[in-house]
Formats: C-alpha cells, sequence, structure tokens
C-alpha cells in the first residue's frame, strides 16, 4: 500500500481491551493510533495516568467549571467522522421529527406567575432524532468503549466505574437531526452533563450558544438572568422580576469530529437556526450515576415516536 504497513495491536489498558490500529508511514516516520476512532496522540485517554493523559483532564475540568464547556476538537479522527457521518446519513430520513414547544425549564407551565412571565413563556423547537438502534456501527463502536467512559468520569470528577452507559434501547446513544429552519430554543438540560459528538456542520447556521454557569442546582431558576438571554438573543421578550445585565454568552467551536462535554443542567443554551441544504448530526451519548437506567415510555415516544417494549 504504496509504502506503509498497518498492524493490529492489543493493549490492555485498566483492565480493558481494547484494539487499537497502528499505522506506520515510512516515508513520514510518522505513527498515529486510533481506538474506536479516537485519535489517541492528541488525546492519550488509554494512558490518564500519563502527564500528557492528565494534562487533558486538568485542562478539560477548568474549562468545565469556568465555562460549562470541555471541548475536544479531532477528538475523533478524519476517517472515523466521515464513517460516522455517512452511516447516520444514510438512516437520517428515517429520524423521527419532534415541534413542539418548552420553557426554558422543560418544565410545564405554572399558574403561580403570570402568563407573559419568563416561567410562562413557551418556546418552539425543531428537531429529528435517530434512536440507537437505528445509528451505524461506528458510533455503536465509540458509546461502548470503556476507554471513553473511563474518560468521561475523570473529566466530571466521577471515580471509575461509577458511571454506567444507559441501558435504554433507542436512547442510550442517538444522533440529533436538524434540517434547514430547524432550531432547538433556549433551554436547561434535565441531566447534569451531557456528551455529544459533532458528526456535520450545517452551512448555514446552526452555532450551539451558551452562557456560562448560571446556577448551581436544578431547582434554581434564576428567572431574571433567563429572561435577560431571552430579551438579548431570541426572538422572546418575557416579563421578570427584575431587569438585569443579560449573561455573556459564547459560541462553541463544533467542528465535524469535536466531542463536548457540557454542564447542561447549569448553563442555558441553544441551537441557532440552520439554513442551506445540508443538515446538522450531532451524536448524542448518554451515561448515568446508576446501572440500567432507561428512559420513560413518554420520554422515548416523545423523541422517537415509539417505546422500546
Amino acid at each position: 500500500m504504496s509504502g506503509n504497513r498497518s498492524k493490529i495491536l492489543v493493549v490492555a489498558v485498566a483492565g480493558t481491551t481494547a484494539l487499537i490500529l497502528l499505522l506506520r508511514s515510512r516515508r513520514k516516520s510518522h505513527i498515529s493510533f486510533t481506538a474506536a476512532g479516537i485519535d489517541l496522540q492528541r488525546y492519550p485517554i488509554h494512558d490518564l495516568s500519563s502527564p500528557a493523559g492528565k494534562s487533558v483532564i486538568e485542562e478539560a475540568r477548568r474549562a468545565l467549571a469556568t465555562t460549562g464547556c470541555a471541548s475536544f476538537p479531532g477528538f475523533l479522527t478524519d476517517e472515523a467522522t466521515a464513517a460516522a457521518a455517512a452511516e447516520t446519513q444514510e438512516q437520517a430520513r428515517d429520524a423521527f421529527v419532534t415541534d413542539d414547544s418548552h420553557t426554558a425549564w422543560q418544565l410545564p407551565q405554572d399558574s403561580d406567575f403570570p402568563a407573559k412571565h419568563v416561567r410562562n413563556t413557551m418556546m418552539r423547537t425543531r428537531v429529528a432524532s435517530l434512536a440507537y438502534d437505528q445509528v451505524g456501527y461506528s458510533l455503536r463502536a465509540l458509546y461502548t468503549s470503556d476507554l471513553l467512559l473511563r474518560f468521561i468520569e475523570a473529566v466530571v470528577g466521577r471515580k471509575p466505574g461509577s458511571m454506567h452507559r444507559l441501558a435504554d434501547p433507542l436512547g442510550a446513544c442517538s444522533v440529533n437531526v436538524f434540517r434547514p429552519g430547524w432550531s432547538h430554543a433556549w433551554h436547561f438540560d434535565e441531566s447534569e452533563y451531557t456528551t455529544t459528538l459533532c458528526l456535520q456542520q450545517a452551512e448555514v447556521g446552526g452555532s450551539f450558544v451558551f452562557t456560562p454557569p448560571l446556577r448551581s442546582a436544578q431547582a434554581e431558576l434564576k428567572g431574571n438572568e433567563v429572561a435577560a438571554v431571552l430579551r438579548a438573543h431570541s426572538e422572546y421578550s418575557p416579563e421578570s422580576e427584575a431587569h438585569v445585565a443579560a449573561p455573556t454568552v459564547t459560541t462553541a467551536r463544533f467542528e465535524p469530529g469535536t466531542l463536548q462535554i457540557f454542564g447542561g443542567r447549569y448553563c442555558l443554551h441553544c441551537v441557532e437556526e440552520i439554513s442551506g441544504t445540508r443538515d446538522r448530526l450531532v451524536a448524542v451519548l448518554c451515561f448515568a450515576t446508576e446501572p440500567g437506567v432507561v428512559n420513560s415510555a413518554s420520554v422515548q415516544k416523545m423523541f422517537w415516536g415509539r417505546t422500546a417494549t
């Protein structure tokens, strides 16, 4: 193969056997390592105790604490990203479409607040989703990688073995599909952290925009701050108890192949409307602190149009 040789190495990492492809170029004397498509030279997550591994974790923890978002550009190789995107595109037409309205807290409206109050402001979201039983081999290989699971535990400060993949046959690992004219309105997540992977960007728009952490607990509303963000960065003009300066918002760099760990419970965020002819494809990899977690039948029905049973 024009001077290239390939070898397969099996490496035991923390009790896990990982298949690593070693590619050596005689001409360039260059070695690249990948596992489940992960660029292990850039992100040595197979050896988190090494100086390079510790540096990646420390930097990610700082970013997560200060901005709410730890980003890993080029986490997947270009080849792995292209394969995952191609597999997803083949199924994208079958993604279930959700066209709904919600509050920033994704909770029902509350009669204790006035109709025009930010707590009761309903905003439209349109997105389609491919369920776990529809995603391709490449995403499944990444999601089931123990290397990835141990890495996420380290970034969010959990003990090894304390996090688990979802047991949900629909929602464990899904793909959000945004088509032209679609967006996801400002909201907080129910889960503490969300792990996403960009597979394909829209031609125009589709930016992921977020605030710094606005709250430290799910019970906090932070209504004045939320209202300020909506008035400054959306078509909505909700009322609130007081007018405060809008928190600074950041537009994430989210090129294809970028992995992102995001504190969505604490940071208000949205996906801006896209345009052009190309869909925005983002994989959502879900983990829990307890084994055997499955989404409720109502959640499965809402996002994938069916239940697992």
